[in-house]
């Protein structure tokens, strides 16, 4: 039996989700060489993919990791296995220049489980019930059901990378989630002005609910331009599915919900591009709890737009936990991830 034998076994054996969706992952996202597993009497008992994502971050786009299908045998589990692979999987990243990784707990419970190793809530959301009756399309937008395109990727990438603090996805990445979205009877519906793109949203039946996973428009959210297009697109999903409840998800400075985690990877680098993007910040700070990558621990000065790996005498240092350093990173920003196939 191959490694992806053995680990799509375990998925299997681990998860609720469909075969279709099963063999979907393992056909289109999963690879040898970002597996991490960990093996007992001669088989994995516990498994992991760490799967490459950019993200911008304070006017830069910085390397993450996202943590997918973490699981663990059910007759090895609460023996440390997880947090042993989690320790490898760290080292790992830092190894390969990852500044940041992130995940979404399967469940509400593993927030503080996961928290453990270094983890934090940091992405966020609002999911918005729409009021059908108070949208104003605009007769300027013809809109249409659309399918992958090199057209289509680089208008959704362009509008991605406009955002703060928003993981982004490779092309590839774009393919599985639109086979993704087939597969569970979604649409991509594209908003077009004469021939030009000028919105899309990906929608999806789900228990009774239109979802509108992901919306993206020419301008800024709140102002004219992209509220007429995004009034468009939902009136066109609403005449689609008529009678449904529509619920649009959205990132928002104010985030009711929390979907995903962050844990620092590397701390100076982080800390480096924080100082570049706020030079007025000036903070003393010492780390001392990172069992898996050492090279974290320390001391660290941000002041003038600089971070500094040194200690001065006479100054009191903040004590901080990779977790409540992670925080500190992200206080200003508001992360938002999207169309992650959780």
């Amino acid at each position: 039996m191959t490694t992806k034998d053995e680990v799509k076994a375990l998925w299997k054996l681990c998860f609720t989700d469909s075969d279709e969706f099963t063999d979907l992952y393992f056909d289109l996202r999963y690879k040898d060489d970002i597996n991490m597993a960990v093996r007992e009497e001669g088989k994995i008992i516990s498994a992991l993919q760490m799967i490459s994502y950019p993200m911008t971050f304070c006017g830069e786009t910085i390397a993450t990791s996202y943590v997918s299908g973490a699981c663990t045998h059910p007759d090895y589990r609460s023996h440390g296995a997880m947090r042993r692979l989690l320790r490898l999987t760290h080292r790992r990243m830092y190894d390969d220049g990852i500044l940041l990784s992130t995940l979404i707990p399967a469940e509400k419970w593993l927030f503080g489980y996961y928290a453990k190793s270094g983890y934090t809530p940091r992405f966020g959301y609002v999911m918005e019930r729409v009021n059908v009756e108070k949208l104003i399309p605009s007769g300027s937008y013809r809109v249409e059901e659309d399918e992958a395109s090199a057209e289509l990727y680089q208008y959704f990438d362009n509008r991605m990378r406009e955002r703060a603090c928003c993981m982004l996805h490779s092309y590839e990445d774009f393919l599985v989630i639109m086979a993704d979205l087939r597969l569970g009877g979604g649409k991509v519906l594209v908003a077009r002005r004469a021939d030009r793109i000028a919105g899309m949203a990906f929608v999806v039946m789900d228990a009774g609910s239109l979802y509108i996973k992901e919306l993206l428009a020419d301008g800024i959210p709140g102002q004219t331009g992209f509220e007429a297009v995004k009034d468009t697109l939902l009136s066109a999903a609403a005449t689609l599915y008529p009678g449904a409840v529509i619920e649009y998800i959205h990132p928002s400075s104010g985030d009711s919900s929390t979907l995903g985690m962050a844990r620092l990877i590397h701390v100076e680098k982080m800390l480096s591009i924080l100082a570049r993007k706020h030079p007025v910040l000036s903070l003393f700070i010492q780390i001392e709890d990172d069992d898996a990558i050492p090279e974290n621990n320390g001391y660290y000065i941000v002041e003038n737009g600089n971070c500094y790996r040194e200690y001065r005498e006479g100054r009191e240092y903040h004590l901080y936990t990779i977790e409540s350093l992670t925080a500190k990173s992200f206080e200003t920003e508001h992360p938002y991830m999207s169309l992650m196939l959780n």
